[in-house]
């Protein structure tokens, strides 16, 4: 190769060099102007959204004080405590019924089933529904109250009220119209067969006190309605 051949392949590689050199320059800048670009954008995103929680706060406020003057008028007051009781989240006094159940004093015969003995869930629930059928307004078992959310089983030789493990006995409490309650476990036949069994008494009293549902109210599939355009 000639003496001008080598000056021009010098050349070449300086060209080469040169451009090479220029699209990284390049290509740096346009990564810079990304994340600055990328940066802008977050920064007006974290903008919009704390413009977005202060209007939010705003609204809560806002709806909140008018919950209040809602809550301070008597006709809501009475209707929320009314419902309240209703829900078993206000504690309720009054006169009832008072039903202990408990399981057998004596040991099972030979060949008697020993469940035969015990007092188990479906005995609860079939009282609790007596009860309610006759007009009780409040029930508490063993302390805890009664509520639409509330599940009764067995769970080995106790019985989960509200989650809560009760071991025998039993007390069952009811505020409601007196004669109706105890009608209704008088002549239950289910009631009578058991009280072969296992033990159940029940006695009227003047005044009982019912204590408020205190566990947190959890619905797994209900969902309230909007008022006004529910179908059924």
């Amino acid at each position: 190769m000639g003496e001008r051949g080598k000056r021009i392949l010098a050349v070449v590689a300086m060209v080469l060099g040169f451009l090479i050199t220029e699209e990284i320059s390049l290509n740096n800048r346009l990564a810079m102007v990304t994340s600055v670009r990328q940066g802008e954008i977050l920064s007006q995103l974290a903008t919009r959204a704390l413009q977005q929680n202060s209007a939010l706060r705003n609204q809560i406020k806002s709806d909140r004080s008018r919950l209040a003057a809602l809550e301070a008028t008597p006709r809501v007051r009475d209707l929320g405590g009314a419902l309240a009781k209703r829900a078993g989240l206000a504690p309720v006094q009054g006169s009832g019924v008072v039903v202990t159940m408990s399981d057998a004093r004596h040991k099972a015969f030979p060949g008697e089933p020993a469940d035969d003995l015990l007092i188990h869930d479906q005995y609860v629930l079939h009282v609790v529904a007596l009860l309610f059928s006759g007009g009780a307004r409040a029930i508490a078992i063993d302390g805890q109250r009664y509520v639409a959310t509330t599940a009764i089983f067995c769970s080995g030789p106790t019985i989960r009220i509200n989650g809560v493990p009760y071991a025998s006995p039993f007390t069952i409490r009811a505020v409601g119209p007196t004669a109706a309650m105890l009608q209704r476990l008088q002549h239950d036949p289910d009631v009578s067969g058991w009280s072969q069994l296992v033990h159940i008494t029940y006695r009227p009293l003047r005044h009982l006190a019912i204590p408020s549902y205190h566990l947190p109210v959890q619905f797994s599939f209900a969902k309230p309605a909007n008022i006004g355009t529910s179908r059924f």
